[in-house]
């Protein structure tokens, strides 16, 4: 039925699975995704304990709150979480949700967050900050593939780039969340002196959205009009320009010059930035970055 006299309404919106969720599938999917979360809680106990602070515990928390943005963005990208999972966490829009999305939420969006705080304060360059989002891609196909070929989830629609079954834009759009998170903690910790640090566990789930509604409504749209796998290819390469120009913008909030950086490996700088250093501990002062006037100072990092 037309809406307007000479023009068709919109294609209906593709009908939403019903499958259920596989047990072992499951059972596997959640083991592989608890263990990076083990290991984040295990280090964030003892920054605590060795007196190095509670941010990286604070982003865990961040990201844990973050996984309730999961039923907005399946159901604007046409994702399935199976229902009936035997370790079902939370309902939300008339869907239900598995221990493994908590599980993912808190260490790719939180703990990857402070990952990129940590390299954004060890300084990063403009170059530098690409590589960040590719390694973070990389893993976001990692954690994701084996949920899709268990069968623990699925994609539907007219999903471009679904070669296996995880449709490639989402991977474009889903670093952007720790990137943006990473960069704001930046800015902010070194106004949040001890427990107030804190306060970063609202930037985590704020930062979520920021992302995906920046860079991912153009497939939101194309998507929801059901359009032909044409369409959605061309949307993809809106959806992925956007992305990149997100990293762009972040750099000018993080980067700064080759010569501030350093001929430190990237390897390097990820390990310092996991491991810890004695130098970026808790007792060294810290130095609030400088005005944006260009690039910004370094804020050393609170482990």
């Amino acid at each position: 039925m037309p809406l307007i006299t000479g023009f068709p309404s919109a294609p209906p919106i593709p009908p939403h699975p019903h499958t259920p969720m596989p047990f072992w599938p499951e059972m596997i999917f959640t083991v592989f995704l608890g263990i990076p979360v083990v290991v984040g809680v295990v280090m964030a106990v003892r920054h605590l304990v060795t007196g190095r602070g509670p941010l990286l515990l604070a982003c865990l928390i961040g990201g844990g709150i973050a996984c309730l943005f999961e039923p907005i963005v399946d159901t604007l990208g046409l994702a399935y979480i199976r229902e009936g999972a035997t370790l079902t966490t939370f309902s939300s829009m008339g869907r239900d949700f598995p221990l493994f999305i908590n599980f993912v939420y808190i260490w790719y969006v939180g703990g990857l967050a402070y990952l990129a705080y940590q390299m954004y304060s060890r300084g990063v360059t403009a170059r530098s900050l690409f590589l960040i989002y590719g390694m973070d891609v990389c893993i976001n196909v990692f954690l994701e593939s084996p949920g899709v070929l268990l069968g623990a989830y699925q994609y539907y629609g007219p999903q471009p780039l679904n070669f296996w079954g995880l449709p490639l834009w989402w991977v474009c759009v889903n670093p952007l969340m720790p990137m943006t998170a990473g960069a704001i903690i930046y800015w902010i910790k070194p106004h949040l002196p001890g427990w107030k640090v804190l306060a970063v566990i609202p930037v985590i789930p704020m930062s979520d959205g920021i992302a995906n509604g920046a860079v991912a409504w153009p497939m939101w749209t194309s998507l929801n009009l059901d359009a032909n796998l044409v369409t959605t290819h061309a949307t993809w390469l809106l959806t992925l320009g956007l992305a990149l120009f997100s990293v762009w913008l972040l750099s000018f909030a993080v980067a700064r010059p080759e010569n501030e950086v350093g001929e430190q490996s990237k390897l390097a700088i990820i390990k310092a930035a996991v491991l810890g250093s004695p130098e970026h501990d808790a007792t060294t002062p810290e130095a609030e970055p400088s005005a944006p006037t260009g690039v910004p100072s370094p804020a050393s990092a609170q482990i």
